[in-house]
């Protein structure tokens, strides 16, 4: 485990390719709305819910997005469960979750990954690793205005490390603890210059490329960063690409390999989506398959002019739907019907900000940002 800090802000290697689409597998129950991270156990996808939530880990049918088997962790509570991995022997819940920045109850669960693949064991026991940041001496409560916050971790060799979700530098710190239970402490190891906040992460077990997901700071707009041939645990010193994800504002927030060539993803429910599983199919190459080669799951919709002053013209619609603005609270201040390919709209009503713009047609929801001068 490697305890010096590195501090690289800015990486030579680091390339951001074009976009990718993925698509979607199936909705989920909705009783997983707040699903927060996506693991494979075996042949089984398994899920969690962040803060308030039952401290509970749910296995889904892929297919259709039933939860099909329940596991209570009985002696656990449900802070704020944001991230979750495996080894080859337990399964790590993390209670990482730190909106604020003040929490002084971190902790990480660790269950044995053999009583996961049993179907008959609806609870379990598991060990705890109480941690704190090394680095951190400030608890003053900052609400998504900190960089003390984290959703996603690996685990590798004898060490947990965690990808922060930093909300006011727009970078994510890399952080190495000891997987073993007790009292332990995360030191910084490296900055990645992740142009958005991480939400997801899981390391592909045959080839040792590890994924990551998150959104802008801003409108939530989702990406993902694949890293790979990195020097033992320096995650981010190898080499390290970025797609943005061609779907519109989307709080994507589980990830996970299914195989070498092929990710899961699920997003957390808002005013915009439904929870959802979806695929992403990626080359078999070094990088990430261009856009070109990808199998869009939508057209994509443009507004123009953007921004605007008057008026607004959609393009790309497919058949008979709705469009709705929205503000930024999720209200909507505007919505009309579109038949054709394009449709105008009258936006010299509205104030000088930003507005969504959500389209339900033949083409499935798309939503985009639109800026009122």
């Amino acid at each position: 485990m490697r305890l010096s800090i590195l501090l690289v802000f800015l990486l030579p290697i680091a390339l951001r390719a074009q976009p990718l689409t993925p698509v979607v597998v199936t909705p989920l129950a909705k009783s997983l709305a707040e699903t927060s991270e996506l693991v494979r156990i075996g042949s089984g996808w398994w899920t969690l819910l962040d803060s308030n939530n039952p401290h509970v880990v749910y296995q889904i049918d892929p297919a259709t997005g039933a939860v099909i088997h329940a596991v209570s962790v009985i002696n656990a509570t449900n802070m704020d469960w944001e991230a979750m991995t495996t080894d080859a022997q337990w399964l790590y819940i993390g209670d990482v979750g730190n909106n604020s920045g003040a929490r002084t109850d971190l902790r990480v669960y660790r269950v044995a990954l053999a009583s996961m693949e049993d179907p008959d064991i609806t609870s379990v026991l598991a060990d705890t690793i109480r941690f704190s940041y090394a680095l951190q001496t400030d608890f003053t409560p900052a609400n998504n205005s900190n960089d003390w916050d984290c959703e996603a971790m690996v685990a590798m060799d004898d060490s947990l490390f965690l990808f922060s979700k930093n909300w006011v530098s727009g970078t994510c710190y890399l952080y190495a603890l000891p997987a073993t239970p007790g009292e332990q402490v995360a030191v910084r190891q490296d900055t990645l210059a992740s142009q958005g906040m991480i939400t997801g992460a899981n390391v592909d077990a045959a080839t040792g490329d590890i994924a990551l997901v998150g959104y802008t700071n801003s409108f939530y707009m989702p990406f993902i960063w694949r890293l790979s041939g990195y020097p033992g645990h320096a995650f981010f010193q190898g080499d390290a690409q970025r797609n943005d994800l061609s779907i519109g504002i989307t709080q994507m927030e589980g990830i996970a390999w299914n195989g070498p060539d092929e990710l899961y993803m699920t997003n957390e429910q808002n005013i915009l989506n439904i929870a959802q599983l979806w695929r992403l199919e990626l080359g078999t190459t070094a990088g990430i398959t261009d856009a070109a080669f990808a199998q869009p799951a939508f057209t994509p919709l443009s507004v123009c002019p953007n921004p605007a002053r008057d008026h607004i013209r959609l393009n790309g619609l497919s058949g008979v739907g709705r469009w709705e603005l929205l503000d930024m609270q999720g209200r909507i201040l505007l919505d009309g019907s579109t038949n054709t390919a394009e449709q105008a709209i009258d936006v010299s009503a509205l104030s000088p900000c930003g507005y969504l713009l959500r389209v339900t047609d033949a083409l499935g929801v798309r939503t985009v940002r639109v800026m009122k001068d």
